[in-house]
Formats: C-alpha cells, sequence, structure tokens
C-alpha cells in the first residue's frame, strides 16, 4: 500500500496523537501490562510508512484482536446516543434545513481523546448550539444548493453525534432527497456502524463500507459517491483520510471541529470551532 504523500501536516505530530489515542485507550480499560504498551507502539512505528489512516485504523484494529474485545467502546457508544438522544428532547427545531446542518457540524465534538483534544459529555452538551465557520459556502448558498439537490450520500461518524445526523437526514428526506448512508461494517473507536444505523432506517437507505475504513479510502466506494448530488462528510477521519487519499471528488460537503491543533492550523480557523465546508481543494 503505497501513498504518494503519506503525511500532509506533520509525520510526528500524527505519530504521537495515535500513540496518545491508543494508550488513553488501554489506561481506559485498565491495562497496566508495559508488554502491552511497548507491544503498541512498535506496531504503529511499523505502521507508519504506510501513512495516517493506516496508522489509526489499524493500530486499533491491533489493540481490538491482542485484547480479544469485539467493540472496544460498546458501552460508551450507548451512553453517548441516550446522553444526545435526552438532549435533542430539550432543543427546540423549526423547518430550516441550515439549523439542522449547524447542528450536526457542532455535534462533532463527540469523540476519544486524543493529542490536543479530550472530550466531555458536559462539553458536549454545552457546545451543541455553537455557530460553525463557514468555509466556501455559506448558509444562503447552502440552502439553496440543499433545495436543488435530490441525491445525498451521508458519510456518518461518531455515536452520540449520530442522533444529531439522524435530525438531518430526515429533514433531508423530507424535502425529497434519495439519502444514502454509509457506516463502517466493523467497529472503529466510537463510531457508529452499519448493524446500529440500519436500526434507524426507514426513510434512508444504508450502505455498508467494506471495512473500518472512510468512505474515502475504498477506490469502489469513490466511484459511488461520484454519482450523488452532494456527498455529506462527517468528522475528522473522513476529512483526513479524503487530504491523504485526494479522491477527485468535488460534491463534498464536510461537516466537522476542527478539534486536532493542526487541522485548525491548516483551515485557519479557532481550535475546537465547528465547520461547515465545501468545496475543498485537494
Amino acid at each position: 500500500m503505497v501513498m504518494r504523500d503519506p503525511w500532509y501536516v506533520s509525520a510526528g505530530d500524527c505519530l504521537l496523537c495515535a500513540l496518545e489515542s491508543r494508550f488513553g485507550e488501554l489506561r481506559g480499560l485498565g491495562v497496566n501490562d508495559v508488554r502491552v504498551f511497548a507491544d503498541l507502539g512498535r506496531v504503529v512505528m511499523e505502521l507508519a510508512p504506510l501513512g495516517r489512516a493506516v496508522v489509526f485504523i489499524e493500530s486499533f484494529n491491533h489493540l481490538t484482536r491482542s485484547l480479544g474485545i469485539a467493540d472496544l467502546h460498546g458501552d460508551e457508544k450507548l451512553m453517548l446516543e441516550r446522553t444526545a438522544g435526552e438532549l435533542i428532547n430539550r432543543l427546540g427545531l423549526g423547518d430550516d434545513i441550515i439549523d439542522y446542518v449547524r447542528l450536526a457540524a457542532s455535534a462533532n465534538s463527540v469523540d476519544i481523546s486524543m493529542r490536543g483534544y479530550d472530550f466531555s459529555v458536559d462539553g458536549f452538551v454545552r457546545s451543541i448550539l455553537e455557530e460553525p465557520t463557514w468555509l466556501g459556502t455559506d448558509p444562503v448558498d447552502l440552502r439553496n444548493r440543499l433545495s436543488r439537490t435530490r441525491s445525498i450520500a451521508y458519510l456518518v461518524d461518531n455515536a452520540g453525534e449520530f442522533q444529531f445526523d439522524l435530525l438531518l437526514i430526515r429533514r433531508l428526506s423530507s424535502m425529497g432527497v434519495n439519502v444514502v448512508v454509509y457506516a463502517r461494517s466493523s467497529p472503529y473507536e466510537v463510531d457508529v456502524t452499519y448493524d446500529y444505523v440500519i436500526g434507524f432506517a426507514g426513510s434512508f437507505r444504508v450502505r455498508a463500507l467494506p471495512g473500518n475504513y472512510s468512505a474515502f479510502w475504498y477506490g469502489d466506494v469513490v466511484r459511488e459517491l461520484m454519482g450523488y448530488d452532494l456527498v455529506v462528510s462527517k468528522g475528522l477521519d473522513n476529512l483526513e483520510t479524503f487530504m491523504e487519499r485526494r479522491p477527485g471528488l468535488n460534491n463534498v460537503l464536510f461537516l466537522f471541529r476542527a478539534k486536532c491543533p493542526l487541522i485548525a492550523r491548516v483551515f485557519n480557523v479557532e481550535r475546537n470551532k465547528p465547520v461547515v465546508m465545501m468545496n475543498l481543494r485537494e
């Protein structure tokens, strides 16, 4: 697996982030055996030449196999979904599709701890109505674009925020948009998977990705995505995989929080600020 440019920002920072994220997962599981940490560090260094996506995904897969736990964050994901459901019940939403877009971007605060960012449920609740930074589009432009859109691929991300994705997906469906949700077929961090998302299908269809990489990783899936009027891409992993793989798509709306300090610097936005971005140049 060869990348043309595996590190688009900083190899050292990305490797440290991968190590801190995985070591944090071990600590959260109560693992104290230094050999487990050393083995994981070795795996990360061996994967390093293959690029950011491989380092993060395969180090997680290694952890899953070595610990014999099918879903490292299963209980946490259920808690996040319950918390989000309770929060949604306190929000008053009207008919404006842009309000749903804002919420979906702001809800991307959910994540495992990473270098420069620590998730908290309290922070998730406090920041859910934060106004995003708009890049390459604005509310008027996006509202007009969505009113003309007939087909959308929606790439989902973390549990908890998925409840806000559902609000946006269902609102789009009510506008006559054909929405197909793409979800990972196997667990990755706190991301929702196909088996979970399919339980909410009704006004939309669900497509299982071949594995637990981003949809932008798979050539066959990218070719499918070219056929949609719009692709809604949630979260940092989808954004970063897009930047790394350069899939050649020009129909992607990115909704994310700039939780990574390097990503905040790349796009010149305040760190941890929600962002709505269209027309990313590769």
